[in-house]
């Protein structure tokens, strides 16, 4: 049992490093610790103050449960290739101000497919800080956005007919000797390491299939 959310992440935790420790030894005696690495890609839609307001649903839910299906939406791909506008632009460079400020190392931002959708995302950190991380960005985004006469939607599916924001986890395995165990090597010898841990991980994510749905 647990008392929190974040005691079973720190169990897993301890269960990766433990497991991928000894195997990652057999290549490298140096290993002492084996950490779990995680890059996650946040992505929201920016709404207009004024508009959000004429919306109760979207005020009280995150979410728009009734109205017509919009004229243009993001067939065209016209707002993921195009560039990001000003006022936007300025909430970005305010909040990753600010982000950097607490130590969340934000590293790029673009626009999204659907439109008024955008991402941002940070350099990989190990899993429990990162986590940690996301949660406090999340919050500081919508407090910054009040600043600029704009509201942050995190729901997953905020809108019917475009694209939600998925919340992309990329992560890996990384020794306390520096070597990311998930990356392709350039020797047969580093490479057979690499082939280790990619091989168990999918033969563990087929056998564990149930629980990660």
């Amino acid at each position: 049992e647990a008392l929190d959310y974040k005691m079973p992440l720190l169990r897993a935790l301890h269960a990766v490093d433990q497991a991928a420790t000894e195997v990652a030894r057999y290549f490298d005696k140096e290993v002492g610790k084996v950490v779990a690495t995680l890059g996650w890609e946040q992505e929201y839609f920016l709404i207009d103050k004024a508009l959000y307001h004429a919306r109760p649903d979207i005020m009280m839910t995150g979410r728009a449960l009734f109205g017509h299906t919009p004229a243009k939406g993001q067939q065209l791909e016209d707002h993921y290739f195009g560039s990001i506008p000003d006022r936007v632009h300025a909430f970005m460079r305010d909040f990753e101000t600010e982000a950097l400020k607490l130590g969340i190392p934000v590293k790029t931002r673009h626009n999204e497919v659907a439109p008024n959708q955008f991402e941002c995302a940070p350099v990989f950190e190990e899993t429990n800080l990162a986590v940690d991380h996301n949660v406090l960005l999340m919050d500081l985004m919508e407090k910054v956005a009040r600043n600029h006469d704009f509201r942050v939607l995190l729901h997953e599916k905020p809108y019917a007919g475009v694209n939600g924001s998925g919340k992309h986890n990329n992560w890996s395995l990384a020794t306390d000797t520096g070597v990311n165990l998930l990356r392709p090597a350039k020797t047969p010898k580093e490479n057979l390491r690499f082939l280790t841990f990619f091989v168990n991980t999918i033969k563990a994510i087929h056998s564990h299939a149930d629980i990660l749905r």
